[in-house]
């Protein structure tokens, strides 16, 4: 009878408890039914299979996730030695600043740092204020009714919740709450210890008071994690204006996926890279006063672009650059009245299309740019110009370019030989009114200054890296040379589409006369359409702002370094970049190196940093310089003085002491003492017993005789001082 009950449970789908206690058997699920075409395999077969599968996959969390953790009391050990221990904010201030958290976030520690914010209900606030409102007021009623002196935490604390209400109430606060936490990392306690003792005293000077969360490590360190887990939930009232002061990225950022590296961002230590030619122009101005690194920057920019297959051209007026051309296989020209090199200013260049399309491929056009660009330089070389002798010099440039065939009609002129400036006084000699220029400008080709711009072109610009060299110059001819280097690099870039830089240094050589600071406003705006980068550089940045063009230049510079400035020059910059007095104060006590970076609309404070090659390469500091060639010297002379392998040395025990003095070999580093100094040996002295030799003694620069040549006559003759020091 019992195996019939037992077999009927089992068909009911009960046990036989619940038989016998008369409960319901339960109902069995029924199978989902298949559908049509379907292979015979269930949903939740599916479902298993795909749940496998998805396991059997590898998936990011298996990379970053440690081989094992040691949770313990207060710390963690994750499988790699790293220590984890993670903080919590326990204690706030009344009052905080903006931009509290840029030290902990700039602090050079691996760390994670979360914020959870929840947003309260103004109603249920408002609500509890008021209670808390009422409970305050009766609290200090009490306390004067019973003759107790004033408690001024809680009149304080009652005046903040007045506050607090009529703010929530016109809307122009709302409450959250705030749960703050920090896990740092360490590859030793030691180092833990450290960390955590430079967090607390951070962020305890600003009375944001943190506590280790001991016996919660696990679900601490949780909440640092990118999950969006709030497991230790330590929160704190705050209203919106002090939680707005929590924003963690407070620091400006100038670092894109292309260009190169220009220094370290001293705001949060990351590196400032940056493409030049990704900005609407690549043109870029650098003011410092002298001795500020603003050389050394450019220097180190040139090479970096270098590598990115860009041809450069710098302007060399102190010869700064030949080292640098040297190292990096480039060309140097040094142009002087002497030298060899020779730029014609009248080349003209090739046509970059022949497509009718461009302005520069249309007949007459490149001819009428180079008169209007010979123009600006006979102005610096004749001086004022009145309309009536700019007419016949106009008039005289052409017929010059005619003697050679070149026309406004010509289609391409740059494939024809130019005039000279000689031709150009043989035209102004018989032209009217033109006799007074010619005479002027015979000095350029017969006088003094003759042979450097009335000769055709013999400088070759098929180096990717060429430095003009013009401090070899006359101060008088240097504007002239600039201006005319700058318009024979101006037809090569016409010539062909290249991604180039042009460096100026010390621009205000040019800068300083209208017309030639004309001309290079009108290269720096037409400059971007080429793929030309301009870089221009001076240290007297007052005069290059006071000139009517220096404002211009820089308005069209999408890149601008400003490092340590004079505080006569500074109101000036402020004014023209906007800068705070932050940053105003930056540029006053920088240091060499240090500036401010502009790039477009954004700008951080900079660190030009470099390389150890790179800084031997570029450095100008006459110090380091010194000593080089101090070390090149020393390394000649101790090369030339080696004894070589094999050579014996004399025996020299037989030799009088003065033909002992002709080949004793003399101490590296020391002068051999001159004739004088060997002491003569008295006759009476010739019968006395000889004493053993000594080895001779050193006394400064100077070897002094052993102690047996060393004479008692007092009518010896012995050197003077003067006779020492002129040997």
């Amino acid at each position: 009878m019992a195996e019939n009950k037992q077999t009927t449970a089992k068909k009911s789908g009960g046990s036989l408890l619940d038989l016998l206690l008369g409960a319901p058997a339960p109902k069995k699920e029924k199978e989902p039914k298949k559908a049509e075409g379907d292979d015979g395999i269930s949903q939740e077969e599916e479902r298993t299979a795909e749940q496998l599968y998805e396991e059997g996959l590898q998936k990011v969390l298996d990379v970053v996730s440690p081989s094992a953790l040691d949770v313990g009391v207060k710390s963690i050990t994750i499988g790699d030695g790293t220590i984890a221990r993670t903080f919590f904010a326990f204690n706030w201030p009344s009052q905080i600043h903006p931009n509290w958290m840029a030290q902990i976030v700039n602090y050079e520690a691996a760390m994670d740092i979360s914020q959870f914010i929840y947003p309260s209900s103004s109603a249920a606030v408002m609500k509890m204020l008021k209670r808390k409102v009422t409970e305050m007021r009766s609290s200090i009623n009490l306390r004067r009714e019973k003759g107790l002196s004033r408690d001024p935490q809680l009149e304080a604390a009652l005046e903040d919740a007045e506050q607090l209400r009529d703010m929530l109430a016109r809307g122009f606060e709302k409450l959250f709450q705030l749960g703050f936490y920090i896990t740092i990392y360490a590859e030793s306690d030691e180092k833990l210890k450290k960390i955590q003792a430079d967090i607390e005293s951070i962020l305890g000077g600003k009375l944001v008071l943190m506590k280790p969360a001991d016996f919660q490590m696990e679900h601490a360190w949780n909440s640092t994690l990118p999950f969006c887990l709030d497991e230790l939930e330590i929160n704190r009232n705050m209203n919106t204006a002090p939680l707005s002061t929590a924003f963690p990225f407070s620091s400006s950022d100038l670092t894109s996926d292309q260009g190169v590296l220009y220094g370290i961002n001293r705001h949060n230590e990351s590196l400032v890279i940056f493409d030049r030619f990704k900005l609407p122009n690549a043109n870029e101005t650098v003011f410092a006063t002298s001795g500020a690194g603003k050389s050394y920057a450019v220097k180190l920019e040139v090479i970096r672009y270098l590598m990115m297959d860009t041809d450069v051209y710098i302007i060399d007026p102190e010869n700064e650059y030949t080292e640098l051309a040297n190292v990096m296989g480039g060309a140097v020209v040094p142009l002087s009245v002497q030298g060899n090199a020779r730029i014609n200013p009248f080349d003209l260049p090739k046509a970059i299309s022949s497509s009718g399309d461009d302005e520069d491929s249309k007949p007459g056009q490149l001819l009428r740019s180079a008169v209007i660009n010979l123009h600006g330089l006979f102005k610096l070389m004749i001086g004022d110009v009145g309309s009536e002798r700019e007419a016949t010099l106009d008039k005289a440039i052409l017929d010059t370019y005619a003697l050679k065939g070149i026309t406004m009609e010509t289609p391409d002129p740059g494939k024809m030989e130019p005039p000279t400036l000689h031709d150009l006084v043989d035209v102004l000699m018989t032209t009217e009114g033109g006799e007074e220029m010619a005479k002027i400008l015979k000095k350029y080709t017969e006088g003094s200054f003759a042979g450097l711009f009335n000769q055709q072109t013999n400088v070759d610009v098929g180096s990717q890296l060429m430095v003009f060299q013009t401090r070899d110059l006359e101060e008088s001819l240097r504007p002239m040379a600039i201006y005319i280097v700058l318009n024979f690099l101006w037809n090569e870039v016409r010539s062909s589409l290249k991604k180039r830089l042009v460096v100026i240094d010390e621009a205000w050589n040019i800068m300083q006369y209208e017309d030639s600071a004309r001309f290079l406003y009108g290269l720096i705006k037409r400059a971007r359409k080429y793929y030309l980068g301009i870089t221009t550089i001076t240290q007297d940045v007052e005069d290059f702002m006071r000139s009517p063009f220096g404002k211009p230049i820089v308005t069209n510079a999408a890149m601008q370094i400003l490092l340590k400035q004079a505080p006569s020059a500074v109101d000036s910059l402020q004014k023209a970049f906007n800068l705070t007095e932050g940053e105003r104060y930056l540029l006053l006590n920088a240091s060499v190196g240090q500036g401010v970076f502009f790039a477009g609309r954004k700008h951080v404070a900079i660190q030009i940093v470099a390389s150890p090659k790179e800084h031997e390469i570029i450095t100008t500091n006459p110090e380091e310089l010194a000593k080089r060639e101090a070390e090149k010297r020393e390394e000649a002379i101790s090369d030339a003085v080696d004894t070589p392998d094999g050579v014996e040395t004399p025996d020299l025990s037989d030799t009088t002491p003065t033909e002992q003095s002709d080949v004793e070999p003399k101490a590296e580093g020391r002068a051999s003492p001159p004739e004088e100094s060997a002491t003569t040996t008295p006759s009476s002295a010739k019968d006395k017993p000889t004493k053993p030799k000594q080895e001779p003694q050193t006394d400064g620069l100077f070897e002094a005789p052993p102690d047996d040549e060393k004479s008692d006559d007092p009518d010896a003759k012995h050197p003077s001082e003067e006779e020492l020091d002129s040997k």
